[in-house]
């Protein structure tokens, strides 16, 4: 398993839209991949059309509150997951912190 982190303290640099890209090209290359989405603005988990998704985000297991692995969705292409974030992770947030997406070829189970 590798993990590449997409991370960068300015904003607008495309940091959401290489890591939707990246993610999505390498599920179809038959790689399976999961993105986790560490913004607030959840803007890699609308991309997927899951802004509507209740009580699914990163949110409580970033308070060690649920494991991460329950709040991993599938998405509409095969391979390709995400754990959503929401608006409640801007409390979360803390300090002085890179805004970062994470993607892992996870060896997920179907």
């Amino acid at each position: 398993m590798k993990i590449v982190a997409i991370a960068n303290q300015k904003g607008g640099v495309g940091k959401t839209t290489t890591a939707v890209n990246l993610g999505a090209s390498l599920a179809e290359s038959g790689k399976r991949i999961l993105i986790v989405d560490l913004d607030p603005q959840a803007n890699a988990t609308s991309s997927f059309g899951l802004q509507g998704a209740e009580d699914i985000s990163l949110y409580e297991p970033l308070l060690g509150e649920a494991s991460i692995t329950e709040k991993i969705l599938p998405t509409r292409r095969e391979g390709l997951f995400i754990v959503p974030a929401d608006l409640d992770m801007a409390g979360a947030e803390g300090g002085n912190r890179a805004d970062a997406k994470i993607i892992s070829p996870a060896l997920l189970k179907r």
